[in-house]
């Protein structure tokens, strides 16, 4: 007689959990990095004469929120490859009186600083080519005394979750360095899916703009991000 041993005679239940969890959490891997192929592909695909009218149309629906007229600083992501343009946003909040932060990435601490701007004409290709300050010409503003982070993604749905390019820069960022700033995320429409496989690190949005709609979330449920409703 063949006795054929089953993975519950060899594994203890805690370990069995424990492999379980790994193979969830490989799968929703590799979901959400065919979600980032996907959407690259969709926002590059975008007409560049669209894609320009949208980012002008995104940026003055960001300068026209309560929250940002009332915000004294915010940190603003340098636009990047076909990502939504923000150099004349980053002049318009200029304009507007706002101290305008930038982020420089430190890839060998997994981090970044948020440096402060005021030319975004002056800022140089640094990290993965993303436009950014020299390090040596930009003062280093307080993390905790952020307002606003604008953020960018490759992804985002209807629950506050976003998708980011996999380094986690801006969810570090914004757990342990300023908690307190309002995420806000701008976003070509085609961009907005109903649901993204979310992690428990990944940081929930307060607020989407996309070309089209402006998306609010309660701000409690700003933090770890859920697919829970």
């Amino acid at each position: 007689e063949i006795y054929t041993l089953s993975l519950h005679d060899a594994l203890p239940i805690y370990e069995l959990r424990e492999l379980w969890s790994l193979l969830v959490e490989c799968v929703k891997g590799q979901e959400r990095d065919k979600m980032r192929v996907w959407a690259r592909a969709q926002r590059d695909g975008l007409d560049r004469l669209d894609r320009a009218r949208a980012s002008a149309r995104i940026g003055a629906q960001a300068c026209a929120l309560p929250e940002v007229r009332a915000a004294k600083s915010v940190l603003l992501y340098c636009a990047f490859r076909s990502e939504v343009a923000t150099a004349t946003l980053a002049e318009r909040l200029l304009a507007l009186g706002k101290t305008v932060c930038v982020p420089l990435t430190v890839p060998e601490k997994q981090s970044m600083l948020p440096l402060v701007l005021h030319d975004y004409g002056a800022l140089q290709p640094g990290y993965q080519g993303i436009p950014e300050p020299r390090w040596r010409e930009a003062a280093l503003f307080p993390a905790l005394s952020l307002d606003i982070v604008i953020l960018p993604g490759l992804l985002f749905d209807r629950r506050g979750n976003r998708l980011g390019y996999g380094g986690g820069y801006y969810d570090r960022f914004l757990s342990g360095n300023a908690p307190q700033a309002l995420r806000l995320g701008l976003a070509f429409s085609c961009q907005l899916v109903d649901l993204i496989p979310a992690e428990p690190h990944d940081m929930r949005l307060d607020i989407l703009i996309t070309e089209q709609e402006t998306i609010r979330w309660p701000q409690e449920s700003g933090g770890p991000a859920t697919n829970s409703t």
